[in-house]
């Protein structure tokens, strides 16, 4: 298998050699409250799941690179009605700017508008519920969203 270039997806290396990275918390230039710190838990499960315990540094001192980035939006459409104007499903939209930079900081790695989806259901009669319909799918969507950013970092894509 390895002779015709086939390899799983995200089994690559961290570009321009680096061997261990620090995760940030992500810039939230959103008014969605609390989605960067989704965000940053399902990166560094992410990276940790998916290297060994050497590549992920406790601090920038640490580190050879610095993995950052910024949450450009979060948008939430109607995607199901049940009248005219009340929704029943609606579509959560997560979408970032990263980098990788090197820890004299130049630039290593980008990936622009990189984003993310994820669906729940809003039920008319219990906010509460709806509200952590809602926190489940920004959940969802940062996981999804955490892989795409790891997949496209390790393959250079």
């Amino acid at each position: 298998m390895s002779a015709c270039g086939y390899r799983f997806s995200g089994s690559g290396h961290f570009p321009a050699g680096v061997q261990r990275i620090f995760i940030t918390i992500f810039e939230n230039k959103t008014s969605e409250i609390g989605v960067e710190n989704a965000l940053a838990d399902a990166v560094t499960s992410e990276f940790t799941t998916r290297t060994n315990a050497d590549a992920l540094a406790g601090s920038r001192e640490d580190a050879n690179a610095v993995f950052s980035g910024t949450i450009t939006s979060v948008q939430i459409t109607s995607i199901s009605r049940i009248a005219e104007t009340v929704s029943d499903e609606a579509r959560l939209v997560i979408t970032v700017n990263a980098r990788l930079t090197s820890s004299d900081g130049i630039e290593i790695w980008t990936a622009e508008q990189v984003s993310s989806t994820a669906t729940y259901k809003i039920l008319q009669n219990d906010k509460q519920v709806t509200d952590a319909n809602r926190s489940a799918a920004l959940d969802r969507a940062a996981v999804k969203l955490a892989e795409r950013l790891y997949n496209r970092l390790v393959e250079d894509f």
